[in-house]
């Protein structure tokens, strides 16, 4: 009964709209009502903001409406709930499961000494669209806000609740003249929106935005990027790990995937209904895809329907219609871990990308960890391809920036083949303090492959998230402590100048793929020059048959 009565009084705070507010916490007024938020790690937050509407009953599946306004003081102390999800154990750590509909809310995170004019950046959190939230602990921006800039943090609508174009939603859309089917994207648009008309009154400026993300959230940069619906919300942008494998189109069967109304016709006929009507009326949970529905291709993510999302970033990118502003992407040197679970053969990767089995086995035959070859030649296409595809397209646009992340805590890089999928985000953040510490003892690297197999089967047979994907840093380690620190200032000083430059660091040069040189976070901390050269300029042909790419091809 007590652990009862603590949750309940948990939940009222909450949601509860003080009218006495305490005079110690900081308070301000947006909008839509007054916010009284709280200290931490030495900065104000301001927590649980609504951008938008709650999306429920007949605004499931519309674009975002307004927010409602309050009186009296609104608590901004605690997080709201995530967006809803499946959980994935140890992925879904600290997140607010399964999750609600009323969860367009947002985060902002600020200097405790007040501040005008402060740049400020947008964090789109990753999850493949399908899972995370902005209240995963990665996501405390300690060392961005000590370097003087606003942090804002948010969650969008996920899964088949985000992406989801049936043939009547998409008539009804028509109608009312709304876009369709990308709503998360479209949450993320509202975002900016909210950031640009509200920002200032945290002493931010609404002139100087930038937009970050990792993974799916670093797809998401490249995609408003060439969003016109987003055009003049932000002012620089930052693609962490951003793979970019083709999307899907939305009526019409493109580059071998089926359309999204196919995908969406299956989801309905999967939870048993026969119209939008009967569709909007079933609970949250009934619409949650799982791990399981993701891997046989339930959820089709991301489509072009022409208004939000029109096409591919690198084929747009290489046209010039991207948004002119300085552009910094990179890449972690095993960022493919993602893909391993679900990695073909070599073999059928050669069947897949119509690419060369002598050539792929001349590249690919010498690998020290076998196990996870046919997912880095992936690697090479996707990420560190892709990185430099879109980076060399920005010159004559604006300034465009290459990195590569190739650091792990001593202790444990022997037992990595390289620095997996999202390790590098608690480091830009400062957060690598409260992710799961590094071993006492120097991990081997014997049995890596073993270790990945293993991993690999956790999540195809229990829907395990192996804790050898989840970030391990060493919050006391001298060298730890030095990279999130760099890091940290870097972003920061980006989102103030549009450049990564700074006085004792490293030269960092705009990218081209000519001169192919990006910054090296590592041990060595320098510069790297030709990246895995013979295997990505391999990789990249590919990619440019892929989307078309006739101007660049003759760059070769």
């Amino acid at each position: 009964m007590k652990k009862i009565l603590v949750l309940l009084t948990f939940f009222v705070s909450a949601i509860t709209f003080n009218s006495f507010a305490n005079s110690e916490r900081p308070v301000v007024a947006v909008e839509t009502g007054s916010l009284q938020g709280a200290t931490e790690y030495n900065m104000n937050v301001f927590k649980n903001i609504p951008y938008a509407a709650p999306p429920v009953g007949d605004l499931r599946w519309r674009p975002p409406q307004p927010a409602a306004t309050w009186n009296g003081t609104r608590d901004a102390s605690q997080f709201g709930e995530s967006c809803p999800q499946p959980y994935v154990k140890n992925l879904s750590t600290g997140l607010a499961l399964p999750g609600n509909e009323d969860c367009l809310k947002l985060n902002v995170f600020t200097p405790q000494k007040p501040v005008k004019d402060l740049p400020v950046m947008v964090w789109i959190h990753g999850g493949g669209l399908l899972v995370d939230g902005a209240r995963d602990a990665q996501f405390t921006p300690i060392n961005l806000v000590k370097n003087g800039v606003i942090v804002v943090t948010f969650d969008y609508r996920l899964g088949s609740l985000g992406f989801f174009a049936s043939k009547e939603l998409i008539a009804e859309a028509k109608a009312k003249g709304e876009p369709v089917g990308n709503y998360g994207t479209m949450d993320q648009i509202a975002v900016l929106k909210w950031v640009k008309r509200n920002i200032a009154v945290f002493g931010g400026n609404p002139n100087n935005i930038t937009i970050f993300g990792e993974s799916a959230g670093g797809r998401s940069v490249t995609w408003l990027m060439v969003s016109d619906a987003a055009r003049g919300l932000f002012h620089r942008a930052i693609a962490e790990s951003a793979q970019q494998s083709p999307i899907r189109g939305m009526t019409e069967k493109r580059l071998g995937m089926a359309p999204e109304t196919d995908i969406s016709a299956k989801l309905m006929s999967g939870v048993g209904a026969k119209s939008l009507k009967e569709l909007r009326s079933l609970p949250t949970q009934k619409l949650v895809l799982t791990a399981a529905d993701f891997e046989k291709g339930e959820f089709g993510g991301p489509f072009i329907d022409g208004q939000i999302l029109k096409g591919d970033p690198i084929p747009l990118f290489a046209a010039g219609q991207q948004a002119k502003v300085p552009f910094m992407i990179g890449t972690n040197s095993w960022d493919s871990s993602f893909l391993v679970p679900g990695q073909p053969s070599m073999a059928g990767l050669a069947r897949m990308l119509r690419e060369d089995p002598k050539i792929l086995a001349q590249l690919y035959g010498n690998a020290q960890d076998k196990c996870i070859a046919s997912s880095d030649a992936m690697g090479d296409m996707f990420y560190r391809g892709s990185t430099k595809l879109l980076a060399d397209s920005m010159n004559g646009i604006a300034p465009g920036y290459a990195y590569y992340f190739d650091y792990l805590t001593k202790n444990i890089r022997a037992a990595y083949p390289g620095v997996p999928h999202t390790f590098e985000i608690s480091y830009v953040f400062g957060s690598y303090p409260l992710m799961p510490q590094a071993p006492m003892v120097a991990e081997s690297s014997a049995n890596r492959c073993a270790r990945i197999e293993q991993a690999t089967m956790d999540l195809k047979k229990k829907g395990v998230w192996s804790k050898y994907w989840y970030p391990i840093t060493d919050k006391n380690d001298p060298q730890d402590i030095a990279m999130s620190e760099k890091m940290s200032a870097i972003w920061a000083q980006f989102a103030k100048t549009g450049n990564p430059n700074m006085d004792g660091q490293a030269n960092w040069p705009v990218y081209s793929l000519k001169s192919d040189v990006m910054r090296s976070f590592s041990e060595s901390d320098e510069t790297i020059t030709g990246l895995l050269k013979e295997r990505v300029d391999y990789q990249m042909l590919h990619l440019r048959e892929i989307y078309s790419l006739e101007r660049l091809k003759s760059a070769f």
